[in-house]
């Protein structure tokens, strides 16, 4: 058997790390007052509509063992659980954002920067899957930052044109 050094390391540090952010997090809303009904409304929801983005990977990881790829545990539970978390840390910034910004979002730029998103990660994943090439997963990322400024950045009036 073989320990993976790297894999732990990610594994448990990205866990303690997430841990960290979230208590500091909490710890600085608390302060702030950020703590209210509306912030537990936004999670709620963002849990909530982050189940969807869940049923529809399952239903891509089932689709890929129909197709005859094999694919291993870890990896099943690995992308389940980015899918989910990645989610509903994406659809609880937007909620928040959109709740709390003097200008609203344009629900069609942000469906348009979820769907760039979307469809990048179901390309690249599925590239990486075939090929067993992980690091096809890397060009994911330019545009995923593309759909996340498109979707979290408003369109702001120039103080001109009022």
């Amino acid at each position: 058997m073989e320990i993976s050094i790297g894999g732990m390391i990610g594994l448990y540090g990205g866990m303690l790390c997430g841990l960290l952010g979230w208590w500091f997090g909490r710890k600085k809303a608390r302060k702030n007052r950020g703590l209210d009904e509306v912030y537990y409304h936004i999670w709620q929801k963002a849990r909530s509509y982050s189940w969807y983005v869940t049923l529809g990977a399952i239903y891509v990881l089932f689709s890929f063992i129909m197709f005859g790829i094999e694919l291993s545990p870890a990896l099943v539970l690995g992308v389940l659980l980015l899918a989910h978390l990645g989610s509903w840390g994406i659809i609880g910034t937007v909620l928040s954002i959109n709740m709390s910004s003097p200008v609203p979002l344009q629900p069609s730029r942000v469906k348009f920067g979820i769907s760039v998103v979307a469809v990048s990660i179901i390309v690249f994943t599925t590239i990486s899957i075939v090929t067993n090439n992980w690091k096809f997963l890397l060009f994911s990322i330019l545009p995923n930052l593309v759909g996340l400024f498109s979707a979290l950045t408003p369109i702001r009036k120039d103080a001109d044109s009022e």
